[in-house]
């Protein structure tokens, strides 16, 4: 079961999401976006937010800021050239000809 948890992250605190599970004999906490071990201080499975009507009926407002906006015909155009990154990583030769 998914929960919301509150942890400390370098030394923080942390809102993250979380699942129960058996390491070894142990009963512990992952975070299954980046696999790490957590150790929650609090937890509230993510089921009885919803059914305390925490998240329904939660709008965002016409005109609120988004956080990735993309329109019609709007997206940048492409101009990354691996070529120019790796030629700068490459040690400079001059010609030993002359």
């Amino acid at each position: 079961m998914t929960h919301l948890i509150l942890h400390k992250v370098r030394g923080e605190p942390a809102f993250d999401i979380a699942e129960k599970l058996m390491i070894g004999d142990e009963e512990g906490w992952i975070i299954p976006t980046s696999g790490h071990r957590a150790y929650p201080y609090w937890n509230i499975p993510l089921g009885e937010i919803v059914q305390n009507d925490v998240f329904y009926n939660q709008g965002v407002p016409e005109g609120w800021p988004d956080h990735y906006q993309v329109e019609a015909g709007s997206a940048p155009k492409a101009d990354f050239n691996i070529m120019k990154v790796i030629s700068g990583l490459l040690p400079k030769m001059r010609d030993r000809r002359f």
